[in-house]
This record gives C-alpha cells, sequence and structure tokens, in this order.
C-alpha cells in the first residue's frame, strides 16, 4: 500500500507539512485526489486551517474543483445610475447616516 492509498484508511490527521510533502511527489491526478478527499474528510480545507486551506485551493484549482475567486463585473446604464442617486438623496434617512453634514 502507498502513502497515498494510506490517506484513505488513516484515522488521524497528518500535519500540513507532511501532506505537502506528499503533494510535492504526486505525479498523477489520482495522488492529488487522495490528497483533496484526505483534506475533505477531515474538514480542515477552510480558511482557519491556514497550512491546510493553501494546500486544498492549490489542489482544488488544479484538479478543477475549485474556481479562482475573479471578479464578476455587470454593467449598468448611467442613467440607471443616476436614477438610483436621486433617489437615494432624496431620502432623508440615507442622507442623515451616510452624508454626515455634507448636505445641508
Amino acid at each position: 500500500m502507498n502513502e497515498f492509498e494510506y490517506l484513505d484508511q488513516t484515522p488521524y490527521l497528518h500535519s500540513s507539512d507532511y501532506l505537502k510533502e506528499l503533494y510535492r511527489g504526486a505525479d498523477t491526478k489520482e495522488k492529488k485526489q487522495k490528497l483533496f478527499d484526505y483534506i475533505e474528510r477531515f474538514e480542515v480545507g477552510s480558511r482557519e486551517y491556514k497550512g491546510y486551506y493553501s494546500l486544498y485551493q492549490r489542489i482544488g484549482k488544479e484538479l478543477g474543483h475549485i474556481e479562482d475567486d475573479k471578479e464578476e463585473y455587470i454593467q449598468i446604464p448611467k442613467s440607471l445610475i443616476a436614477e438610483y442617486a436621486r433617489q437615494m438623496m432624496d431620502d432623508e434617512d440615507f442622507v442623515k447616516y451616510n452624508m454626515r453634514g455634507q448636505r445641508k
């Protein structure tokens, strides 16, 4: 049984440093998938687990499980923006809490 197959059965969580070493030696998608699944199984793929998170993100993006966080932009006609701005300026509560005395 190789190190990657062992990950399916081990009852404890290896250090992120050890998993990074395994990742460096992972030369197939199957091995990288084993690492990805292992991190998911122990639920340490979130930001609060920094070492695991960075590895999880790297592998996930490489395998296509996680998309890059790209900002999405939409186009809004200037006329709609102007209308919205007029409505906000007419709203006394909006002006009171957001303009901080700039408009009198």
